[in-house]
């Protein structure tokens, strides 16, 4: 089985290459980002959360704006998050990677935003960096809901940035062009070498 590891920054363009894959390829994807949404409606996790972060209750209800607000805030803050939400992340990459072994599975992908940030790269067969512009990605980041300018250099801060993503990744797709540029580089690059 061949994992591949892929990855890119806040608004790269990943998710949009991820969606072809999916559509196209039909290859099993380990989605980071859905695992992490799925745990915000776990009650156990929420009210781990909540506890450490009251200030990110509506109602007694978990509110992500609060949230994000409150982990922009505080530098220390961003780890007491990822320490509620990481064993159980975890937990769901190794059920994924097990069942797809026991299947037998050619290929899997692993889209992990913070895939060098967390280490796992060495559990990767390939890594695949998909990258833009520094100006596309700013203004792809603050068309998002709720986005400002302090709360987009808190969250670019929290991640590897760009550069150093490109110079770990075993292969570097450009995403500032279009859609299918990206893909046709991801078919060349990665498909076609495999």
């Amino acid at each position: 089985m061949i994992i591949i590891g892929l990855t890119g920054s806040m608004a790269s363009g990943k998710s949009s290459l991820i969606r072809r894959i999916r559509t196209l390829l039909k290859w099993p994807i380990w989605d980071a980002d859905a695992e992490v949404q799925k745990l915000y409606r776990d009650h156990f996790i929420i009210q781990r959360i909540l506890h450490q972060f009251p200030s990110a209750a509506t109602n007694q209800e978990l509110d992500r704006q609060k949230l994000r607000q409150a982990v922009s805030e505080d530098p220390t803050s961003l780890a007491k998050l990822e320490s509620i939400l990481y064993p159980d992340l975890g937990k769901s990459r190794r059920r994924f990677l097990c069942h797809h072994l026991r299947l037998r599975t050619p290929v899997i992908i692993l889209d992990i935003p913070l895939l060098f940030e967390n280490n796992l790269e060495s559990i990767c067969d390939l890594t695949v960096v998909i990258k833009c512009s520094d100006w596309l990605q700013k203004q792809r980041i603050m068309k998002r809901p709720g986005m400002t300018e302090f709360l987009m250099q808190r969250l670019l801060a929290n991640q590897t940035s760009q550069r150093e993503k490109q110079r770990r990744a075993d292969i570097i797709i450009d995403s500032s062009l279009n859609h299918h540029h990206t893909w046709i580089q991801f078919m060349t690059m990665v498909v076609g070498e495999m």
